[in-house]
């Protein structure tokens, strides 16, 4: 893992992965502080996630094509670019243009985890001789670490100089974006990204499942069941505790603990895949997670922090290997594939913010939130199902 992240090209594309994830962090926190001003309720800001997510989602798969037909190496600090300036503009003009401009910036955001996850998975499997979740786990710990330490930072700024303040995140954020294009595009690459020279050893060969249809159904419920959870936490964890009376640097640190974990949890969770198997984290990570996210909505005091931990990590255990499994399936278009199931995981979690906005308009916040252990529940049994059908196959194929 060493070796990996002092490679110059791993580590380009993975700092930009850091620098996009920060600033698409931002969205919970400045949605959240706008509210008042605004006058959005708790189901209007379900609304503007799912448009931003899904503005973002269903682009996805349309940049993942043009990757890997156009090999556009340039596009994640394109992408970064992107995003800084939109963001910018959002938190310098009139409040009232703010949320559509911040829904423009996200186009940056789908174009970079597009290109951005295949070009990192394919040349960490390279290094690490085809352990290709432990790869994408470490890109993806870049990503989610941006994401931890976003709303925390974004609400220590806004609560200290405003909401103009994030342009200094934007700015920040440039150097990154130059030094990506630099390494993906000018730098001579040393060692070329082929897929033909990769060995890639999986624990599961996921190609028997294209042979049943229903099981790739239930891979696909089974995506929208475990992605949901993470995404309504990070879009309803600022107003849980706005409505008990923190500050934003108060519930920007909280969703930050939330963040980190799930960082940390997917890089943990993508090293033990590859050596106990892909299905079988996933199953058992959900599984765990299901009393933490019960609980953790409800219960007040010092033990808040260690819960939300617990959510997070379990959560977020099984975040990059779901996107290696998929990659699988389409080992020619990977570009495409990893567009394909970010895109899906994200749009499912923003129309899941969506719902339990509605329904957090209806009911306490805090026990709809706590429907998220039923959907962790429900997605540990259907990987229990597929693991099984592999199992029963692998015996089958044996015989």
């Amino acid at each position: 893992m060493i070796r990996l992240i002092r490679d110059g090209y791993f580590l380009a594309v993975s700092l930009n992965h850091f620098a996009v994830d920060l600033l698409n962090s931002q969205l919970g926190i400045l949605v959240v502080f706008l509210a008042p001003v605004l006058g959005l309720a708790n189901s209007d800001i379900g609304l503007i996630v799912l448009i931003y997510t899904s503005v973002g989602s269903l682009t996805q798969p349309i940049f993942g094509w043009l990757a890997d037909r156009y090999s556009t190496r340039w596009l994640s600090g394109a992408s970064l670019i992107w995003i800084a300036l939109w963001i910018s503009i959002a938190v310098s003009t009139n409040i009232q243009w703010s949320i559509p401009l911040l829904i423009v910036s996200t186009l940056g955001s789908a174009g970079f985890h597009a290109a951005g996850t295949e070009r990192a998975t394919e040349r960490g499997s390279i290094i690490m001789l085809g352990r290709a979740a432990t790869a994408a786990s470490l890109f993806f710990l870049f990503g989610l670490s941006g994401h931890a330490i976003g709303p925390a930072l974004g609400g220590f700024i806004i609560e200290r100089v405003g909401i103009r303040g994030i342009l200094m995140l934007t700015v920040l954020a440039l150097p990154v974006a130059f030094n990506s294009i630099y390494r993906l595009f000018w730098s001579p690459d040393h060692q070329r990204l082929d897929s033909n020279a990769t060995s890639v050893t999986n624990k599961e060969n996921v190609f028997e499942f294209r042979r049943n249809r229903w099981v790739i159904t239930v891979f696909v419920i089974m995506l929208l069941l475990r992605t949901a959870p993470g995404m309504t936490s990070m879009t309803f964890l600022p107003k849980l505790f706005q409505d008990r009376g923190y500050a934003p640097g108060a519930y920007g640190a909280i969703t930050s603990v939330y963040m980190g974990a799930t960082a940390f949890g997917g890089l943990a969770g993508g090293m033990l895949a590859d050596r106990w198997g892909r299905l079988r984290l996933i199953s058992w990570s959900l599984l765990l997670a299901v009393l933490p996210m019960y609980y953790y909505p409800v219960i007040t005091g010092p033990i808040i922090y260690p819960l939300v931990f617990l959510a997070g990590g379990l959560n977020g255990a099984s975040f990059s290997v779901v996107v290696v499994l998929a990659q699988s399936l389409l080992p020619s278009r990977r570009a495409f594939a990893s567009g394909l199931t970010l895109g899906f995981m994200f749009a499912s979690g923003s129309v899941g913010s969506y719902l339990f906005g509605l329904a957090a308009d209806i009911y306490p916040l805090s026990r709809v939130m706590q429907t998220n252990s039923v959907l962790c529940l429900l997605a540990a049994l259907l990987s229990f199902y597929m693991h099984r059908y592999q199992s029963s196959n692998k015996a089958d194929n044996h015989k």
